[in-house]
């Protein structure tokens, strides 16, 4: 391909355009001038009328007084807002900071001090801040310098930065200075975490190395004090033996709340013995309610005789037998059912959970027992009594169950008696009877639900 030939300005053509470009040149120039003598003219009217303005007397005054109210509402403003000469400053809260007292807690007692306070501090958020971490401040009460009786007394706060303001809420309390008196009072006992001792350990009482502590506190506190005890802390019992503790010495008021007291010792050495008794006792069965449909329990059989159970000794001296309820109305057939053993109060464990019983059904029969005497209880010491009717000093039972339950009963083995609780003076009266029998699968009824007496005072 033929190479382009590039085009080239004559002599004429570079002339003229030299000359264009000048003449654009100058007509800049003197629109940028014009301009500058614009704003130049501008500036020195501004001025001149400035001048006019507050070089015045007329207007001088007014001027001033204007620029001065525009001055104090751009401060106030500032202030109200935090952000004029000190753009960092602010306030936060603090509470529940202790209150540290002064005082000498061997002479006096002090009431109505409240354990903390709140406070505000207002300062540079750096200062409040490392404040705030480090912790090393505190709110005093001064009272070396008073007296008994009552005084309001400025709290002071301490050991603050010196660039913090620090405000207190409450600022002053109101407190009450006694003289302290002492007495002596006898050492009770409570054994504590006991839920964390095994159940098979029964504690007998304590001994200390001395029966009786001194208490200092007001005469006021000191009245109010219904007994001193020493907290036993049993949580770490393992075995039986001697167990030795030194327990804490606590005073309380009439309803169980702590009193502040000073106490003589504050912890006393204690020795326990600790024991496992038990006991084992035999299984019975209580039927509750009546078999229906004419039946009743001719027998029972349990996998169980007998159950070891565990407890202080007087409770289980008191224990003879261990009963199971039995739900009769539930029992339509022979049925062979596991029960849970129920422990009696105080009774802490026993050596099984349940026992399986069972249990066989007759036809129900009745029987009739005479002669059976009635005796009584709950007789005031000043009266004496007699049946109106000779005869009523017997009465009939009627008994229900399986034949061979029944033959089985004598009248050994049934009570009858009258309940002379609410009778308090003489006269005549229709006593309620009561009846019960040994043999607990038998059902127990009376021909005659009272008797009449003649209560009369002893000579």
């Amino acid at each position: 391909m033929a190479k382009r030939k590039k085009s080239q300005l004559s002599s004429e053509g570079k002339t003229e355009l030299a000359k264009t470009i000048a003449d654009k040149g100058q007509s800049f120039a003197k629109t940028y001038a014009n301009i500058e003598n614009s704003i130049a003219k501008f500036f020195r009217w501004m001025s001149s009328w400035l001048d006019r303005l507050l070089f015045n007397q007329k207007y001088g005054k007014i001027v001033a007084l204007v620029l001065a109210l525009l001055i104090f509402a751009m401060i106030d403003a500032g202030e109200q807002n935090g952000t004029i000469f000190d753009t960092s400053k602010t306030s936060q809260d603090i509470k529940g900071i202790p209150i540290s007292v002064q005082v000498s807690d061997q002479a006096y007692e002090v009431s109505g001090i409240p354990e903390t306070v709140d406070a505000t501090l207002t300062g540079d958020l750096n200062d409040i801040q490392l404040a705030k971490t480090q912790k090393n401040y505190q709110v005093v009460a001064d009272l070396t310098d008073l007296k008994e009786g009552e005084h309001m007394v400025e709290l002071i706060p301490k050991d603050f930065s010196s660039r913090i303001k620090v405000t207190l809420n409450p600022s002053t309390i109101h407190v009450t200075i006694k003289k302290k008196v002492s007495k002596r009072f006898t050492l009770g006992y409570d054994f504590v975490n006991i839920s964390k001792m095994d159940s098979t350990f029964a504690l007998e009482d304590p001994q200390f190395e001395q029966g009786e502590v001194v208490v200092r506190a007001s005469q006021d506190t000191i009245e109010q004090i219904a007994f001193v005890k020493a907290l036993i802390d049993v949580s770490d019992v393992k075995e039986s033996g001697v167990f030795e503790s030194n327990a804490e010495i606590v005073a309380y008021d009439q309803s169980g709340a702590r009193l502040n007291v000073d106490i003589m010792p504050k912890t006393m050495k204690t020795t326990v013995n600790v024991t496992t008794p038990f006991k084992n006792v035999p299984i019975t069965i209580v039927p509750v309610g009546i078999v229906p449909n004419g039946k009743a329990i001719a027998s029972y059989t349990l996998d169980a005789q007998s159950v070891e159970i565990y407890g202080p000794q007087s409770i289980l001296d008191s224990i003879n037998e261990l009963p199971i309820s039995i739900p009769a109305s539930t029992l339509t057939a022979d049925i062979s059912i596991p029960m849970p053993i129920i422990l009696p109060n105080g009774i802490t464990k026993s050596s099984l959970k349940t026992v399986n019983i069972t249990i066989k059904l007759e036809d129900s029969v009745t029987k009739e027992q005479g002669e059976v005497p009635v005796q009584y209880k709950n007789l005031a010491d000043t009266l004496n009594f007699t049946p109106v009717n000779s005869s009523d000093a017997y009465t009939t039972v009627v008994i229900k169950g399986a034949q061979g339950v029944l033959d089985g009963i004598t009248v050994d083995q049934l009570e009858v008696y009258a309940d002379f609780s609410k009778i308090t003076e003489p006269g005549t009266y229709d006593v309620p009877l009561t009846v019960s029998g040994s043999n607990k699968l038998a059902i127990y009824e009376l021909k005659n639900a009272t008797i009449k007496v003649n209560v009369i005072n002893k000579k």
